[in-house]
């Protein structure tokens, strides 16, 4: 059986990838040249997040060994998928979706407290900046193109 916080970390970096690839692909398929540059940014960023994510062990995360068994954390994890065919609009809002659960996650996984506690508070930070500039986008009337 995998280790809890190993399944958390590998579930966490598969879905920076899944992010990596999603901003990628709309930051070449809008039109918008603002959407075009917010994604194809926030693209690279999710990219370097994984890469960090590929580093980090369990024993990175946990000061005290006992607190893992209580977390229960990666019962609680959830996936935001994007459908094929969406509009922009739609994909706005799927993103700030994964923004908000990404940050949560990271929040979750500083409490406790391990030498990866200080990045992963930033991580958590960052993503809840790349939120606030899709709702930015998104507040801005985005043009509603497929």
């Amino acid at each position: 059986m995998k280790d809890p916080l190993q399944k958390v970390l590998s579930f966490a970096a598969a879905r920076e990838q899944e992010a990596e690839a999603f901003y990628k692909d709309w930051a070449q398929r809008t039109v918008d040249p603002a959407v075009r540059v917010l994604f194809g940014e926030l693209g690279a960023r999710e990219h370097g997040h994984w890469q960090l994510l590929a580093h980090i062990t369990p024993k990175d995360l946990v000061a005290q060994p006992h607190q893992a068994a209580d977390l229960a954390m990666a019962e609680g994890l959830v996936e935001i998928k994007a459908r094929a065919g969406i509009a922009l609009h739609e994909a706005l809002v799927v993103a700030m979706k994964r923004e908000e659960a990404s940050a949560r996650l990271y929040e979750r996984l500083a409490e406790l407290g391990g030498e990866s506690a200080p990045l992963f508070r930033s991580m958590a930070n960052e993503e809840r900046e790349h939120k606030r500039k899709i709702e930015t986008v998104y507040d801005e009337g985005t043009p509603r193109e497929n």
